[in-house]
């Protein structure tokens, strides 16, 4: 007799799949309700002092004398902040002029005036918290998912011994020897899965992938049907 029951290693790595998934709801969650509105308030009581400057991209990330940091991060230092919010600095310094630019004063000029406009907004819109909460469910879908895979599958069993195939994992009815038709192989050698095609027209997988054990279910299979053998191609 010849058992297969869930493989430990596919559950394993697809409930670990799901956990990751679960960690990136959570994180989502996390950012999108508290990490980031924090962030926003903190913009909004450093703005006034950032607004009263006129200063370029360059100037606001250049090292602050005799402070850690910029003097972005020392204007936030100044309200209790640790540091500058880092997409605030990454949205400034997409806004440096490079070397190349012809027209430096031009180029000063509209550069002063996009870093208002930059400061004047809260750091994550309203449309970027709302992505955090798509994420978060997408993500907590995908791991349902994935645990429910390997939940389905858990108490799955197959069987095969002298009376045939039976076994949770076969069905309410097991299935003798003499009422498969066909194999197909195709997938036996790179996937662990042989399909098998039963007379009255239902099919059945052997997954050797999902279900550890499926190896000595099939040699079993063999024994009683050994025309059901995968054709070897002929020798040229």
């Amino acid at each position: 007799m010849a058992e297969a029951k869930l493989n430990r290693e596919y559950a394993v790595r697809v409930a670990g799949v799901g956990a990751l998934l679960l960690g990136i709801c959570l994180w989502s969650l996390y950012d999108g309700r508290v990490a980031w509105p924090r962030q926003n308030r903190v913009m909004e009581q450093v703005r006034p002092a950032l607004l009263a400057t006129n200063l370029t991209a360059e100037a606001w990330l250049s090292q602050d004398d005799g402070e850690r940091g910029t003097r972005l991060d020392a204007a936030f230092r100044a309200r209790g902040a640790a540091k500058a919010p880092s997409k605030l600095t990454r949205k400034l310094s997409e806004l440096r002029i490079p070397d190349s630019t012809p027209d430096r004063d031009a180029a000063r000029v509209a550069q002063l005036e996009q870093v208002r406009k930059t400061l004047e907004q809260p750091i994550y819109s309203a449309r970027d918290l709302q992505t955090q909460f798509v994420q978060a469910a997408v993500t907590l879908v995908l791991a349902l998912c994935a645990f429910a895979a390997v939940g389905i599958k858990a108490p799955r069993r197959f069987v095969a011994d002298d009376t045939g195939l039976h076994g949770s994992g076969i069905g309410t009815q097991p299935i003798g020897y003499d009422e498969i038709q066909a194999a197909d192989w195709a997938r036996w050698d790179e996937k662990g899965i042989v399909h098998l095609t039963l007379k009255d027209g239902r099919r059945l997988k052997l997954d050797g992938w999902h279900f550890a054990g499926m190896t000595g279910i099939v040699e079993e299979l063999l024994r009683h049907r050994p025309d059901l053998r995968a054709r070897q191609p002929d020798a040229d």
